[in-house]
């Protein structure tokens, strides 16, 4: 059977993690699919091998000349996708269920529309804040960008299948031509991506949409050798934002930290 989805994952150092994401998408999805991985490990340490990782991968991008954040990382795995449909899936999820069907499904019915899953997230025992409205306004003349938390339980009480949102998460699913509308911009190379890439779909008349009928797991693991989420420059993000949108963000971006415990 043709493949028409590609479920692609950006990893850096965590290879036991990247293989249990693997291992539940193999083992809940019903669909054909490519996975893609973009491995950054090398460019912030020798001491891994990662040739198992690469034998996990239908396409493996090896990216060790240079660090790369978020939204280079998903241009990239965009650029080699062949298929109609692209997930992208963070490395330290994993699935629960076949929950790529119903939002494969969800978005074949809808043109210009992106969907992500709920998270349960491992590290605070809750639900996280799996998506976001946004709020613009104004003071003293000049425009403010604030983001308003939407949380997972709140359409499970609602006893509601969809919330029509601003933002997804890394468990988002779209059509693959959605790229030659709006791109992520690799100036954010951390924090400030999501932001930007979904103004950009707001602009482009692209809706953002919430699954909540079932959800991924989010456990988060500490990057042993490195990465930019331990590097990035806060100030410097919120400043390109600023210079972007015209827009103030009213939002931390601070570093990035998961507490190391044991596997």
């Amino acid at each position: 059977m043709e493949k028409e989805l590609t479920i692609g994952i950006a990893t850096c150092g965590r290879p036991r993690v990247i293989r249990r994401c693997i291992n539940s998408i193999k083992k809940y999805t019903k669909i054909p699919y490519k996975i893609i991985i973009l491995d950054n490990t090398k460019a912030f340490t020798n001491k891994l091998d990662t040739s198992k990782i690469e034998k996990l991968a239908d396409i493996y991008i090896d990216i060790s000349d240079r660090k790369i954040g978020c939204s280079e990382s998903n241009n990239i795995i965009a650029e080699y996708t062949d298929t109609e449909f692209l997930m992208h899936l963070d490395d330290d999820l994993y699935l629960r269920s076949d929950i790529v069907t119903p939002l494969l499904d969800f978005i074949k019915a809808h043109e210009n529309s992106i969907i992500s899953a709920g998270w349960f997230d491992t590290f605070y025992n809750s639900f996280r804040h799996s998506t976001m409205k946004y709020i613009i306004g104004e003071k003293n003349g000049e425009k403010m960008f604030a983001k308003v938390p939407i949380l997972w339980e709140y359409g499970k009480n609602l006893d509601i299948d969809i919330i029509e949102t601003d933002e997804c998460l890394h468990s988002m699913l779209m059509r693959h031509d959605i790229y030659k509308k709006i791109k992520w911009d690799n100036n954010f190379e951390w924090k400030g991506d999501r932001e930007d890439f979904f103004l950009s779909a707001k602009r482009a008349g692209i809706k953002s949409y919430m699954y909540i009928k079932d959800y991924v797991i989010h456990d988060p693991k500490p990057f042993k050798y490195g990465s930019l989420s331990y590097e990035f420059d806060g100030k410097k993000a919120k400043e390109y934002f600023y210079k972007k949108w015209n827009m103030i963000p009213l939002t931390g971006w601070d570093k990035y930290q998961v507490k190391p415990r044991p596997w």
